[in-house]
């Protein structure tokens, strides 16, 4: 994303959520195939089916700017954070000194200090509460960007698996959000009947990335952002 992008989209996140600084969305998202011929145990996921587990960033366009199918669907969706170059380009710009920079993802990834979680277990009525109700104000996007692409692609749907190994999977998916792009740039009607596929968070377990002196910078940062919504 360029400096003029990255700003429109923070103005966009914030007038949404309130929560500044904000670029993108990440989530997780497992794409059902047939039981694999190699490695059939790596590709089955908590669910009980075949799969594997993409990783995807949306901008407040939705426009897909990343997707990552390289992980097999055993994988849980901070690992193939933990493990993506996408991780490493934010940490190394915060390292840089560019701090004013977050994308958002759910409680299955790491609170870091690039990448802002919601609260867990937030008691209702809380300030806690209403920070995750508008940071779910922002996740809307990511939501609708499956809803669309799904929609256009429907053997991507939950319901359906593909019929192909997985390295084939890979390919199908990083073609259809290539031409989810242009369609969307190019103004294309969306499909009728849009269906929002809410991906189940696994909030289980999360791996523990970084230090203990980034996970803090993170939690003060987000409890920042949460005071001055309240205040």
């Amino acid at each position: 994303m360029t400096s003029e992008e990255k700003n429109e989209a923070k103005r966009a996140f914030y007038s949404v959520s309130g929560i500044p600084g904000v670029i993108g969305v990440v989530v997780g998202t497992h794409i059902q195939m047939i039981r694999p011929a190699v490695n059939e145990h790596l590709c089955f996921n908590r669910k009980l089916k075949h799969s594997i587990n993409a990783m995807v960033i949306c901008d407040h366009k939705m426009m897909i700017k990343a997707v990552n199918g390289r992980f097999a669907g055993a994988c849980h969706d901070s690992h193939v954070w933990n493990l993506s170059s996408e991780r490493q380009y934010l940490q190394t710009n915060y390292m840089n000194g560019e701090r004013g920079i977050r994308i958002l993802g759910d409680s299955g990834y790491p609170l870091e200090p690039w990448l802002l979680t919601p609260y867990r277990n937030a008691p209702e009525n809380s300030a806690e509460s209403y920070y995750n109700y508008k940071f779910s104000k922002a996740r809307s996007f990511i939501e609708r960007v499956f809803g669309v692409l799904k929609a256009r692609f429907r053997c991507l749907l939950a319901a359906r698996e593909l019929h192909y190994a997985p390295e084939k999977v890979v390919q199908i998916l990083n073609v259809f959000c290539a031409l989810h792009n242009i369609c969307t740039l190019f103004n294309v009607e969306s499909p009728a009947n849009i269906a929002i596929e809410v991906e189940e968070v696994d909030a289980s377990y999360t791996e523990t990335i970084g230090n203990a002196n980034e996970t803090n910078i993170a939690k003060r940062l987000r409890d920042q952002i949460k005071n001055s919504m309240t205040t």
